[in-house]
């Protein structure tokens, strides 16, 4: 975990999106344009570089025990850092976020000019004892799987993958660059176990083979705007 990452205790900024599911060690293109939010922005770069983060939320329609405040936003959210940003002369954002971190939101504090704040805790990654053996396969089968869908595409995925890779950042990279359910998403950003992570995804990623095997799928999407 990086160490220059902000204290939780004092709350993070979030940034709720319908279907939206930053993992960590994925970049995510923004565009921000409402008030509030180019008000979380200002407030995110008046920070030291190395604090320039902020989370992006879940909002789910209907609120439960996953959930916090209203309108409902998952417990589960990806930390980002500002890795590059642009601001036009009308006060719009363009900004790439890139994924440093998943957190448990536990409780959602006052409001800052107009956006949320909330209250969490990190969760680390857990990778059971004399697991080496696990993620050497769980990697090579993983890398396959995910080449193998994108096809035509293959190439320009491949090379985000160096063979040296954490079997934990494969998963997280694969989980979020590919267009798995929200869902999905959201139970891999709730799960500390690499293991258990990897396997589902693999799981995932054969269904997904199976069911349309001549369709390749397309990584070039626009920026989410807000």
């Amino acid at each position: 975990m990086d160490d220059d990452l902000p204290e939780l205790a004092y709350g993070i900024p979030v940034f709720p999106l319908p279907a939206m599911v930053l993992l960590p060690h994925t970049n995510l293109p923004l565009h921000i344009f409402e008030e509030r939010y180019r008000n979380l922005m200002e407030d995110t770069l008046g920070k030291p570089e190395s604090q320039h983060c902020f989370a992006m939320g879940t909002l789910l329609e209907e609120s439960g025990d996953a959930t916090l405040g209203d309108p409902p936003v998952s417990r589960y959210a990806g930390v980002g850092r500002v890795t590059e940003y642009s601001r036009a002369p009308d006060g719009r954002y363009m900004l790439v976020l890139h994924g440093v971190g998943r957190v448990r939101l536990t409780h959602e504090m006052s409001m800052v000019r107009g956006y949320r704040l909330f209250g969490g805790e990190w969760i680390r990654d857990v990778l059971p004892h004399a697991s080496r053996t696990w993620e050497r396969n769980l990697s090579v089968e993983l890398k396959g799987l995910a080449l193998a869908l994108l096809r035509e595409q293959a190439e320009k995925f491949r090379g985000l993958l160096s063979d040296d890779i954490e079997l934990g950042v494969l998963t997280d990279m694969v989980t979020g660059y590919l267009p798995f359910p929200p869902e999905f998403k959201l139970r891999q950003m709730s799960t500390p176990n690499v293991i258990e992570r990897a396997a589902g995804v693999i799981s995932q990623l054969e269904k997904m083979i199976g069911l349309a095997p001549d369709k390749p799928l397309h990584l070039d999407d626009a920026p989410p705007v807000n």
